[in-house]
């Protein structure tokens, strides 16, 4: 419905245009503190890129400087899982919300499903480091030992007098043993293969030389030699399996390390793609912002547009209400009509009632103007009539013989009579009130003359 009030279309354009302004104003505070959300949380994701390329870095020092410094280490994985669970899951007290829609969720809990082995292999990767780390430090006080046992085994040979065979391949089992401490502890450092092949031709070749030397007859009639013997061979035995754990906790730490960087790169990539689905939500959110507000400035703009026509039909309205009103106060009021101050029906209300009540006052005038001439005419008919009545009663005294004094007393009241209807037409009220007492004189006198008859 359209208004018709002028008030009311006031009304209805003022606060189409300040709705309009609250709703761009509130939409660009939302916008804002969406995009400051936003920022955050584009930055957490790519802050979480650079934390698994942190903790690959960190083991990567970790293993090869030999340290058991888990510090730095342990500082990544706790950010990361802790800023991982608050983009999945949402952090109200930090700001950030939960994914909002189903592509960055879906990223997400891909993830998570990287991140949990990740952290397990991560977790293995340090506690085999820190089991390894002891045995690596006494790994050459043991190499040392194992020299000093076989150099003892070729002296004992030679002062038995064993053929040059025998001492010959017991010099060689102290070059052996310092050739496997040598590529174990490069092997450790470095999880080289060819280092770790050197190392199992020389544990192979030592390990044989040294049972042949149990076997052999010669080794067994030198007790002294015999005894030198068994005692390295125990010796070594315990040596191969320290050797053993120790290469076999090796090779699980070059698992998980393979493992960690596996699966780094996948979680690199997953955590990119999410990073990337964050900017192309904020970018699409900015843009529906920017389409709400571009719309909302062109429904401003009709607004406005409404307003101004508005306010130029009122003004045309109002510049006709007041022609009329000069045509009426600079008109003939007895040829006013009521129509002739009636504002078209598409104007507003108030002027229309302004008009509605011009036009009844209009009408009254001209009723009141109306009765003033009808009473008028009647007063001059009324004068017209007393003349002649006056006239009569004149020629009848005449006829009835009435003293000069009566006669007298006559003419004054029909003087009296013709005054009295001068003035009934100023006041017909008060003409009516002489025209009474001028007929209880006419009968005062007429009955005055009867009696005068009947005494003659």
């Amino acid at each position: 419905m359209k208004p018709t009030a002028i008030s009311a279309k006031m009304k209805l354009a003022g606060g189409l245009l300040s709705f309009v302004i609250v709703f761009i104003i509130g939409l660009t505070v939302i916008m804002n503190q969406m995009s400051k959300k936003d920022s955050l949380i584009i930055n957490i994701a790519g802050k979480e890129r650079m934390l698994s390329q942190k903790m690959s870095k960190e083991i990567f020092f970790i293993i090869h400087r030999h340290e058991n410094d888990f510090r730095e280490l342990n500082t990544a994985v706790n950010l990361f899982e802790n800023n991982l669970k608050d983009l999945l899951y949402g952090n109200s007290a930090k700001g950030i919300y939960a994914p909002q829609n189903e592509k960055i969720e879906s990223k997400l809990e891909e993830v998570m499903k990287l991140w949990i082995p990740f952290r397990g292999e991560i977790e293995k990767l340090k506690k085999s480091i820190e089991e390894v780390r002891p045995d690596i430090e006494v790994l050459t006080q043991k190499t040392e030992k194992l020299l000093y046992l076989s150099d003892v085994v070729v002296k004992k040979m030679v002062e038995a007098n064993l053929d040059g065979v025998h001492i010959d391949d017991s010099g060689r089992q102290r070059m052996l043993s310092q050739r496997m401490g040598l590529y174990v502890g490069r092997f450790l450092r470095t999880a080289n293969a060819q280092d770790f092949a050197m190392y199992a031709d020389a544990k192979a070749l030592y390990d044989k030389t040294l049972k042949s030397f149990l076997d052999d007859p010669q080794v067994k009639h030198a007790p002294q030699v015999q005894k030198i013997v068994e005692e390295t061979n125990a010796y070594w035995e315990d040596f191969e399996n320290y050797l053993t754990k120790l290469i076999a906790i090796e090779n699980d730490i070059n698992k998980y390390m393979f493992y960690v960087h596996e699966k780094n790169i996948q979680l690199l990539n997953a955590m990119d793609d999410a990073v990337w689905l964050y900017t192309d939500h904020s970018e699409a959110k900015n843009d529906l912002f920017l389409k709400f507000q571009y719309m909302a400035l062109i429904i401003g703009f009709v607004i406005i547009l409404y307003a101004f026509v508005i306010s130029k039909e009122i003004i045309e309205h109002l510049e006709s209400f007041v022609q009329k009103a000069k045509e009426l106060a600079s008109g003939d009021i007895g040829h006013i009509k009521s129509h002739s101050v009636v504002l078209p029906e598409n104007s507003e209300d108030e002027l229309k009632e302004a008009s509605s009540h011009i036009s009844l006052f209009v009408q009254k005038v001209n009723l009141a103007m109306s009765e003033s001439e009808e009473a008028l005419k009647k007063a001059e008919n009324a004068v017209s009539q007393l003349q002649d009545l006056a006239e009569e009663v004149e020629e009848a005294i005449a006829d009835m013989g009435i003293d000069e004094n009566e006669k007298r007393k006559f003419d004054k009241n029909v003087n009296a009579t013709e005054d009295i209807a001068i003035q009934s037409a100023e006041n017909l009220i008060h003409v009516t009130k002489m025209l009474q007492k001028l007929k209880k004189s006419l009968n005062a006198m007429v009955e005055s003359s009867v009696q005068d008859k009947k005494e003659v």
